[in-house]
């Protein structure tokens, strides 16, 4: 019996079946990357074997040949900030756990190591430091708080830079926005090619990405010609 699969398309798009019949004469540019998202959906806990991202055919005018992959490539989550307490009111009386995240163009990576503190009675602001900066292609970071006495993070501020690494935390509890992020969507993707990319093993509830676009030499004529493919996900048991 086939294991559930479900597919999530983190812009919005349908990006598995492309077709190319926009057009009289392709210029021979890359166009349209996209990022595609698999999930084991098996609500028994099994795992998927030996998964691969492929290029296939669609019927007998195909235009499987027109369709690159690459491996998608996130930032690792950065490392935690340092905390110190500062005078005065805005949080509660208590624990306190904070988290940041590298932003890129393309999304934002999982919280990174938690930075644990208590506020005392007057000292009821935290002094972030230390914050991670990121690597090329960051272009902001996102401080996530708990409320009082720890748990479940929430977005305190963002710093819209690469470059600051200090930041006063006086948010109230009731004022934290959206959740801190369960899927890292930071990458880019890596080399275009063409042969198939291994994912490897893929456990219950977890994704796998990659990305594709289309790649037509220039000079090639599509009208009235529409070339179909896919971009499929399989498991191989191997």
């Amino acid at each position: 019996m086939a294991k559930a699969v479900s597919r999530y398309e983190s812009d919005g798009i349908t990006p598995a079946e492309a077709s190319y019949d926009q057009g009289a004469v392709h210029d021979g540019a890359a166009r349209d990357p996209r990022r595609i998202w698999w999930r084991n959906a098996s609500t028994a806990g099994e795992s998927l074997e030996g998964c691969l991202v492929e290029r296939a055919a669609v019927g007998a005018n195909d235009g499987v040949q027109y369709i690159q992959i690459a491996q998608d490539l996130p930032l690792d989550p950065p490392g935690q900030p340092a905390a110190s307490l500062a005078s005065g009111i805005a949080l509660e009386i208590g624990y306190y756990e904070y988290a940041v995240t590298f932003v890129t163009a393309n999304g934002e990576t999982t919280p990174g190591a938690l930075r644990g503190i208590t506020t005392t009675s007057g000292n009821q602001k935290v002094n972030l430091s230390s914050i991670p900066t990121g690597p090329a292609g960051t272009t902001a970071r996102r401080i996530y708080r708990s409320a009082v006495g720890g748990g479940d993070l929430f977005l305190a501020d963002e710093i819209a830079d690469n470059e600051t690494t200090g930041y006063l935390d006086e948010t109230p509890d009731g004022s934290l926005g959206a959740p801190a992020p369960a899927l890292n969507t930071s990458g880019s993707p890596g080399t275009w090619q063409t042969a198939a990319i291994a994912i490897g093993d893929l456990p219950a509830g977890e994704y796998a990405a990659c990305w594709m676009r289309y790649s037509v030499p220039a000079g090639t004529p599509q009208i009235g010609n529409p070339r179909r493919a896919l971009v499929r996900f399989r498991e191989t048991g191997a």
